[in-house]
């Protein structure tokens, strides 16, 4: 398996599980109903009200979310990749800087200097010299959440003219995005009213973080205990039951593996199974966008 495949797929099909995490805690406020709308593209309907759709992972997900906000304003979601399937626009999702790519994307000049190794961070550009008026973050803020501010000299500090840092953690982030709720999404934003304690991850009597991986660039880190649908998982165990994988001919590996999954004070719940992210050696961009919309591991 290579492992850019995976990291784009288990990225990709991450959002869309949080995304549903925070769904769910909206609909328990009365704010969020499903299935509402029905959708027509030139006279013919396409998504139908009350029906959920299945996603290119197989699960079934709402077709539409109508969202009331508390003034009873309305607004209604629709499923991004359906829509784009729709107009024929290419989609595609960028997992280093949370940005879904729909449409033909340029491509990248190659520079000279080459980025830091860190598989966080995906396809960003390091100037060739230090730029000369770079975006900064909160840097006292980062220190105290555990950061490491990088060398302003150093042209491998940046990306563009953003200014990087690395979290507590050794990840590499953007200072500017730390603390910075007008960076926020508006999905972001409805996560950190659901999640955060006056701007941080909330700690469980084991002295844990928890929460959402969608705001670890707004709070500064990764917590130690991330959502996901079934309840609240270690990165690091998740991933290295993952990466065993990697590397195995689709005839060694057993295509699925499990991992732990905690409740918010790490205390054990279940063990859930998760499937390998595919075996795509030496097949073509086409054929691997074609198979991973079909569900097809290989």
């Amino acid at each position: 398996m290579k492992k850019r495949i995976s990291s784009f797929t288990s990225g990709f099909f991450a959002a869309l599980a949080l995304a549903a995490c925070l769904t769910t805690a909206l609909a328990a406020s009365g704010k969020v109903s499903y299935n509402f709308a029905n959708v027509a593209l030139d006279g013919q309907q396409k998504i139908t009200a009350g029906q959920d759709i299945t996603a290119a992972n197989g699960q079934k997900v709402p077709g539409s979310i109508l969202y009331t906000d508390e003034a009873g304003g309305k607004t209604n979601y629709l499923p991004i990749r359906t829509i784009s399937e729709l107009l024929g626009v290419e989609i595609g999702y960028d997992s280093a800087s949370k940005t879904v790519l729909l449409g033909k994307q340029p491509t990248k000049p190659a520079t000279e200097a080459q980025p830091a190794r860190d598989e966080n961070v995906i396809d960003l550009s390091i100037p060739k010299e230090v730029p000369k008026n770079p975006r900064r973050g909160d840097v006292d803020l980062i220190k105290s959440r555990g950061g490491t501010i990088l060398p302003d000299d150093d042209v491998n500090s940046y990306r563009g003219s953003e200014k990087m840092y690395r979290d507590k953690n050794g990840s590499l982030r953007y200072e500017y995005l730390v603390g910075n709720d007008g960076a926020l999404p508006e999905l972001d934003k409805k996560a950190k009213e659901i999640y955060l304690v006056n701007g941080d991850f909330p700690k469980n009597k084991k002295g844990e973080t928890y929460g959402t991986m969608l705001l670890a660039d707004y709070v500064g880190y990764a917590p130690d205990l991330e959502v996901e649908e079934e309840g609240y998982v270690r990165f690091a165990e998740k991933q290295a039951a993952s990466d065993a994988m990697v590397g195995l001919s689709k005839e060694e590996c057993p295509h699925e593996y499990t991992y732990p999954v905690y409740d918010k004070e790490g205390e054990f719940l279940r063990e859930v199974k998760a499937a390998c992210h595919g075996h795509f050696e030496g097949k073509s961009e086409e054929y691997v966008r074609q198979a991973i919309e079909e569900g097809r591991l290989w």
